[in-house]
């Protein structure tokens, strides 16, 4: 029977409290649940109000139960064998250990094993402090931390983490990759190493930006390991790293995404000159000075440095501008019908372009030692070529870009022609081609003030298709509009270059002369001759044709008016033809 002790002194006073006491008034006053466990069994002998409030028993419910098997779950973190053998030698346990509460619930708990010896037991005391809320923040620590690793290995951008001395103390595999350095070299290289010194503005801006709570994005270059600047732009900030504040910066390679706005910026601006161009082709008045502005937007906005036009003419290409290097000879005309790049152009109305010699047979043996080049059509015009001596020099975009120009110029083009045409059609007569009388007109007071600007006098024949009714009341008016057509060419051949013929009306022309000193004469006897001539071999109709003609001279010392003059030619004409008739 164990002795039964007391604090109370023989003489009335107290004793030392003993180290029973002292134990049970610790045990009892501790925050954290305390259990007095057998250390053979595993039983427990008593607990603490605390190990009420977490396990959810009752002390009565705990006492007698095992601490391990009916407390903690199945595979604890400590085995019974290991607690017997630490107790026995008196060697204290610390460990972290899940348990379950009377609800079934579970908690993490921090254990302390303290060997505890009686008089008659081998005990130990397990001190137990729930760590649920410790263990939760760590769990989630540790998932966030893989959560931040796998973002920070798998992120396709450049991940650097800068200390305060600008010192890269982490970095992504992508950040390896990028800058050219083997795994791991990234770490302890100074900012200064990986930033261009055009963009580099000392540690200090570190600092400064790890101080500051904002977050900031730029564009930078920086350098690969080799030396290599590449366009990067940075996203960057404050960022929690071991415990202090460090940089975060966060790097995108651009290095294409800039060099395509660079090109984008150089197309917009070679478009614009090539609109400013499309004004000066729209307002060019002659088809020349098309096919040079064509030449000269080509060498300065495309940087086409060799390059030609060829306009159809008579069926075939004919040369109309060329660059200053094209080389002299090697092309000045190109039948349409010959096999070669330009002509194939044209008929197919298609842009041909070829990267080397070889992909275009047909080229001409001329033009050899030129590798590529860019054949484009000029709407239905004419040809447009680009030559170079290097392979594959021409892009898309000059192909896209030079196609644009040549639709103004196309454009430029027909628009002389049309006028021409119009012209044509307002100054000259539609059956014969000749000039009409409205041109007439327009042109004589011209004549007459340089006629008397240089002192010369202008001769005037008038000229009548005889027998002209009767021609048409027995071959047709059809038969009479051939008659007029061969009797206009018949006059065209009998004069100069200079000279002009004109349809006056009905079957009568006028031909002015200039300088007609002995002219008038001459003209009216070689028109004769070829009158008689062409009678003897007339094809058209079985009828003799003849030409009644009457000349006037206007002098710049006259006084008399035009009208005066043309009238003498005409009463002059009308005279010959009453000859010719036998009145």
């Amino acid at each position: 029977m164990r002795k039964e002790r007391t604090d109370r002194k023989p003489n009335g006073g107290y004793r030392e409290p003993s180290r029973v006491d002292r134990f049970q008034r610790l045990f009892g006053s501790m925050t954290d649940a305390a259990f007095l466990v057998e250390t053979d069994s595993g039983r427990i002998l008593a607990c603490n109000e605390a190990a009420e409030h977490q396990t959810g028993y009752s002390k009565a419910e705990l006492i007698g139960k095992d601490i391990g098997g009916d407390l903690q779950i199945q595979d604890p973190t400590i085995t019974s064998h290991t607690v017997i053998n630490r107790m026995t030698s008196g060697e204290g346990l610390r460990f972290v250990d899940r348990k379950r509460r009377k609800d079934g619930t579970f908690y993490w708990d921090e254990v302390v094993l303290v060997p505890f010896r009686t008089e008659t037991e081998a005990v130990h005391v397990s001190i137990n402090r729930d760590i649920s809320d410790r263990a939760k923040r760590e769990v989630e620590l540790r998932e966030s931390e893989a959560r931040y690793r796998s973002i920070f290995e798998s992120t396709t951008d450049a991940v650097l983490v800068f200390d305060q001395d600008g010192v890269i103390v982490e970095a992504n595999p992508n950040a390896y990759r990028m800058y050219g350095y083997e795994l791991g070299e990234l770490i302890g290289v100074p900012a200064c190493q990986v930033i261009h010194p055009d963009y580099f503005h000392g540690f200090s801006n570190f600092r400064t930006a790890i101080d500051g709570t904002g977050r900031f994005r730029a564009r930078s270059i920086n350098l690969r390991k080799d030396g290599t600047p590449f366009d990067v732009e940075v996203h960057g900030g404050r960022f929690s790293f071991r415990g202090s504040a460090h940089l975060l910066s966060i790097v995108r390679d651009i290095q294409e995404q800039v060099e395509a706005e660079k090109m984008l910026e150089v197309s917009r601006i070679k478009v614009e000159r090539l609109h400013e161009a499309a004004t000066r082709l729209a307002d060019s008045i002659t088809v020349e000075d098309i096919c040079r502005l064509a030449v000269e937007a080509a060498q300065e906005i495309l940087e086409f440095s060799l390059c030609i036009v060829l306009l159809v003419e008579n069926g075939k290409l004919v040369v109309h501008a060329r660059s200053e290097g094209w080389p002299p000879g090697s092309l000045e005309t190109s039948d349409l019908s010959e096999t070669s790049v330009a002509s194939t152009t044209f008929r197919t109305g298609k842009t041909i372009v070829f990267g080397s010699a070889s992909e275009v047979p047909e080229a001409r043996s001329s033009l050899q030692g030129f590798q590529s080049g860019i054949s484009a059509p000029i709407g239905s015009v004419g040809v447009f070529q680009v030559v170079s001596s290097e392979k594959h020099a021409f892009s898309e975009q000059d192909v896209r870009l030079l196609e644009l120009l040549l639709r103004h110029t196309a454009q430029a083009i027909e628009r002389i022609h049309l006028q021409d045409i119009l012209v044509m059609q307002a100054n000259h007569d539609p059956l014969t081609g000749v000039y009409n009388r409205r041109y007439f007109n327009q042109v004589i007071e011209q004549e007459l003030s340089r006629s008397k600007r240089y002192d010369r006098a202008i001769g005037f024949l008038m000229i009548d298709v005889n027998r002209f009714k009767e021609i048409n009341d027995r071959f047709g008016h059809q038969m009479g509009d051939e008659v007029l057509k061969s009797v206009a060419c018949l006059l065209k051949d009998a004069v100069r270059g200079s000279d002009l013929v004109i349809r006056y009306g009905g079957d009568e022309f006028l031909i002015v002369l200039m300088e007609p000193e002995g002219e008038c004469q001459i003209v009216k006897e070689r028109i004769a001759a070829a009158v008689e001539e062409r009678n003897k071999t007339n094809e058209l109709i079985q009828f003799p044709v003849t030409l009644a003609i009457g000349g006037a001279k206007w002098k710049p010392a006259d006084t008399l008016p035009i009208e005066e003059v043309l009238a003498d030619a005409d009463r002059r004409m009308y005279a010959a033809k009453r000859e010719l008739n036998g009145e």
